[in-house]
């Protein structure tokens, strides 16, 4: 079990727990240090606000970019939660979401698949997502299983698909470092052109990244051990986290199945100073 797990995803965005369950699991498993990053959404960090005994719980974020013609997600750590520019970017791309799932919901009806916004069952101040409406058209009966109705109607390309609203990569970095948070890039493995990864990395740096996520899931033990030369190359902080969602039925890692030792939690709470 690590020590810390920075990459944790609650039911204010596309994860089932709340951020007190989340909590009470972390402390029943071991893990010292968490954090809640849920998609473009400050919603759940109230908990970084309260003291505990037994776990720190690091205020997080994680934003949805555009880099390109591909998506880069950035995380943010020991974000200001009460800072105006932050409040606002959210507010923003929460407004921007729920008009992307309404357009959803519009193309879904040619289909004969009716479903409303309280359908979806989720507080439309958190983050509302096309899992939500996957889930919905299984609740509803329309299919058997999330992943048929995700693939066949809610992927690029098939007939509810609507592209949604991204921050650009700089100003995600830079209103994470404006609210005195710490970027870092999520889960490089994903990146899709794997070979320019490492450019990737150096012209992120130059806008304001702090680190990268070394260990997650999906990345590979090659992958890994890339990554964390990588960030040493470029003097960025190393990262980590189980990206744990708490799906019933959702073959996953529980939290800290990985993330970040002691030392490493150190680092980067002394990078701030």
């Amino acid at each position: 079990m690590n020590y810390a797990d920075l990459h944790i995803h609650s039911n204010y965005s596309d994860g089932s727990m709340t951020p007190e369950e989340i909590i009470k699991n972390a402390i029943d498993l071991g893990v010292k240090s968490i954090s809640i990053t849920d998609h473009d959404s400050i919603a759940s960090q109230y908990i970084a606000e309260k003291e505990y005994n037994d776990i720190n719980v690091i205020s997080g974020i994680e934003l949805s970019t555009e880099y390109e013609d591909f998506e880069l997600h950035i995380l943010g750590y020991f974000i200001d939660i009460k800072n105006n520019e932050l409040i606002s970017i959210v507010d923003r791309l929460n407004k921007a979401r729920i008009e992307r799932i309404e357009e959803i919901l519009f193309n879904l009806k040619k289909h004969n698949i009716n479903l409303t916004l309280e359908d979806l069952e989720v507080d439309l101040n958190s983050t509302v997502g096309r899992s939500h409406v996957a889930n919905a058209m299984v609740r509803k009966g329309y299919f058997d299983n999330y992943k048929t109705a995700f693939i066949n109607y809610l992927v690029k390309g098939k007939p509810a698909y609507v592209k949604g609203y991204k921050l650009s990569y700089k100003d995600a970095i830079q209103i994470i470092n404006n609210c005195g948070g710490i970027s870092v890039l999520a889960h490089p493995g994903q990146i899709y052109k794997a070979l320019e990864v490492e450019n990737i990395i150096k012209n992120l740096k130059f806008y304001g990244l702090k680190g990268v996520e070394v260990y997650h899931p999906s990345h590979s033990r090659n992958q890994t051990n890339g990554f964390y030369n990588l960030s040493k190359k470029h003097k960025l902080l190393i990262t980590g986290g189980s990206d744990f969602h708490g799906k019933a039925g959702y073959k996953e890692n529980n939290i800290g199945s990985y993330g970040i030792n002691e030392d490493l939690l150190n680092k980067l709470i002394n990078s701030r100073r």
